[in-house]
């Protein structure tokens, strides 16, 4: 495999995987090059003259004798052809970004067969958590460093004390596309988490490995693909839909066959573990580069957050680069990379041709103002679990984040805002005419079960049966939506200690979050009519780092 070398990362705008690339003239697909072979054919000669903007004048006049045929059906790329091929291309980048290949629709079979399928599921999805509402997909995706046999040049397993068998996982994203949109969000898991590993038993060997708390990654290296997708939903209660795996190699060939990608540094980045060596300002680095410079950790104060930063940064900057008119524009350099990325991937057995073609649909207005980051929130960057070093997790922020991810709520969309309301206010609505969904926020087994027995036993309707939401809340909520504000208060009056929120995505059902607090519902009085309440003004949404962003990072 070739590499692009630091003197060569600065592309001078000319295309070198096409030995006969001239400026100004484009290339001409397969079936209109009349260098292929075989006798001339005059349909195919009108086709390529008009192609290339020859005038059909300029062509001798055909034989009397010889017999008129049709020309091809396929016609040169119109605009609106481009666009469409644009969708397509922004989807692509999910190679590496959403980890899908199903940029160039028509060419989706094609893609397919370079892509290599592993076992990670292995049987019964069955305790599994809920999927997704609106149609929405969750697809975990693992950059991997490639430490087993694959890498039979040993570049990336080190040397001497620094070698390193078996694999691991040096970056670990959460996709979820939406289904109420033609967004997605990403969402970056720190490889050193300290996080509860589920218990494990090799199909291969039949050893069997106890449940324990652990890194992230250890996850990974113990159990493959199998126990990391068991680990991210015992953490996040989100039911993974499919699982793609990319290794530094392809990542390294994806970046070259763009011609390298632009990074922008805020100070200089230096690193003699991963290699890298670039001073402040904007760069256009190729592959090798490119990895050096999403692998640093040592010298970088965030350590492992800080380098989650750099990837996002470095995502986004593929998405544009990939729908820049120059990778458009250029037949060999997209087919190339879309060639390189395909055959790079290894994906779960379950995703089908039918699934990557489902995916190019609803991703046809896809861009990359589109992709939004965040990273898993944390409280400690370098606790100290097991003597080792660890990144500890703030459980009520990612239980809020995963919490939004299972509803399918985009990070722009609006918030739930607080209810106001005034403890003497009467109740207006009867428990009877109030339909609720219940969930365990808090991870305690049978709580769920138990509040919605209580709420029934008093009166309450119920939703379909209790659901997992989360593990760490202590306190418990209530969501209605605009119109069900009287309802909630009844519910509420119900959960001694809850809080009440609005939800506008929520219609005619409301909805609890139990949390370990819980101790029991009581009976409500229904009585009179209530007084209007104002709700205070909701607080600003943060900002969405999206894959349009063009930060300078450390």
């Amino acid at each position: 495999m070739s590499h692009t070398d630091e003197r060569d990362d600065v592309s001078d705008g000319r295309d070198w995987d096409d030995p006969g690339a001239r400026p100004g003239r484009r290339p001409l697909p397969p079936e209109l090059d009349p260098r292929g072979g075989g006798a001339p054919d005059r349909a195919a000669e009108r086709a390529t003259a008009a192609y290339r903007g020859v005038a059909r004048s300029s062509l001798p006049p055909r034989p009397a004798t010889q017999r008129v045929v049709p020309p091809p059906s396929r016609r040169p790329p119109t605009k609106r052809r481009w666009a469409r091929v644009l969708s397509w291309v922004a989807v692509s980048m999910s190679v590496v970004i959403l980890g899908t290949s199903t940029a160039l629709y028509v060419l989706v079979n094609k893609y397919d067969a370079n892509i290599a399928r592993i076992d990670v599921f292995g049987g019964s999805r069955a305790e599994a958590p809920a999927a997704a509402p609106r149609d929405a997909q969750n697809i975990l995706i693992v950059g991997s460093d490639s430490r087993g046999d694959t890498d039979a040049g040993g570049e990336f397993q080190g040397s001497g004390d620094t070698f390193v068998t078996g694999q691991r996982s040096d970056t670990v994203i959460l996709a979820h596309l939406y289904g109420s949109s033609d967004k997605a969000q990403l969402v970056s898991f720190p490889r050193d988490s300290y996080v509860s590993i589920p218990a494990f038993t090799d199909p291969k060997s039949g050893k069997t490995t106890s449940a324990r708390k652990g890194k992230l990654n250890s996850a990974f290296s113990t159990g493959g693909p199998p126990l990391l997708i068991a680990t991210i939903e015992n953490l996040t209660q989100i039911r993974v839909d499919h699982y793609m795996q990319i290794d530094f190699q392809g990542f390294q060939s994806m970046v070259d066959k763009l011609g390298g990608v632009e990074v922008c540094l805020s100070k200089p980045a230096k690193d003699r573990f991963s290699g890298i060596d670039l001073p402040a300002g904007r760069h256009k680095i190729g592959g090798r580069t490119a990895l050096a410079f999403v692998r640093q950790r040592h010298g970088l104060a965030g350590g492992d957050i800080d380098r989650i930063t750099r990837q996002q940064q470095f995502l986004g900057s593929m998405v544009r680069k990939v729908l820049s008119a120059g990778t458009l524009a250029n037949p060999l350099k997209l087919t190339g990379f879309l060639d390189v990325a395909t055959s790079s991937l290894q994906v779960d057995n379950d995703l089908t041709v039918g699934d990557l073609k489902d995916l190019a649909i609803r991703f046809k207005s896809f861009n990359a103002g589109g992709v939004s980051f965040a990273t898993i929130p944390i409280t400690d960057i370098a606790a100290y679990r097991n003597r080792e070093s660890v990144v500890l997790i703030d459980d009520d922020k990612a239980t809020a984040l995963f919490d939004a991810l299972r509803r399918d709520e985009a990070p722009d969309s609006p918030k739930p805002k607080p209810t106001a309301t005034a403890s003497g206010d009467p109740l207006i609505v009867k428990p009877g005419s109030i339909r609720v969904k219940v969930y365990n926020g808090a991870g305690v087994a049978g709580l769920g079960r138990k509040a919605a027995a209580d709420l029934t036993e008093i009166g309450f309707q119920m939703s379909g049966i209790p659901e997992n939401r989360g593990s760490g809340a202590t306190g418990t909520t209530v969501l209605h939506g605009p119109d069900k504000a009287d309802s909630a208060r009844t519910l509420a009056a119900a959960l001694p200690g809850a809080v009440v929120q609005e939800d506008p995505s929520l219609g005619n059902v409301l909805e609890v979050v139990v949390g370990s607090a819980y101790s029991g519902a009581k009976a409500v009085t229904v009585t009179g009519s209530a007084s209007p309440t104002k709700a205070p003004t909701a607080s600003a949404t943060p900002k969405v780092v999206t894959a349009q962003d063009d930060p300078c990072t450390a």
